[in-house]
């Protein structure tokens, strides 16, 4: 299965990047996750909710192309392989995100359902960073 979302949000790229693209701190932006950090290239995700804690290896971190993409290495979800990528691009708007990742779940009959979950972490995840990146880093002030 593949899922991508993708949401423009009207502040520099760079600015975007700057917490998007901060690995160790994702959960101050993910509404899903309670807590996160990082151990070299291992970071640790815990949901929220009593949902448990997941492991994730950082595989590729690019700041000059502001992109990044992790695996899922062990944690609550029912996944046999999850590969995903996070990219900040220019956009005549601002800056555009875009996150997609391709995974196959341990249920193959899980597998619609588990996708309609990733699409609405990423959905609700992309929206709070839009909030926390343009209350901080309007166009108009750069």
């Amino acid at each position: 299965m593949r899922v991508t979302e993708t949401y423009v949000i009207r502040a520099t790229p760079d600015a975007v990047w700057k917490i998007g693209g901060d690995t160790a701190n994702v959960a101050d932006w993910i509404p899903a996750l309670e807590r996160s950090h990082q151990h070299g290239d291992l970071r640790y995700a815990t949901f929220a909710n009593d949902g448990g804690e997941a492991t994730e290896r950082i595989v590729d971190h690019d700041d000059p192309q502001r992109s990044y993409t992790y695996e899922y290495v062990s944690g609550p979800l029912p996944l046999s392989f999850y590969s995903s990528n996070f990219t900040v691009n220019p956009h005549p708007d601002g800056a555009e995100v875009v996150w997609s990742a391709e995974f196959a779940s341990t249920s193959p009959e899980s597998e619609s359902e588990l996708a309609a979950a990733i699409t609405g972490i990423y959905r609700s995840a992309l929206i709070e960073l839009a909030s926390h990146t343009e209350a901080r880093n309007s166009l108009s002030s750069e």
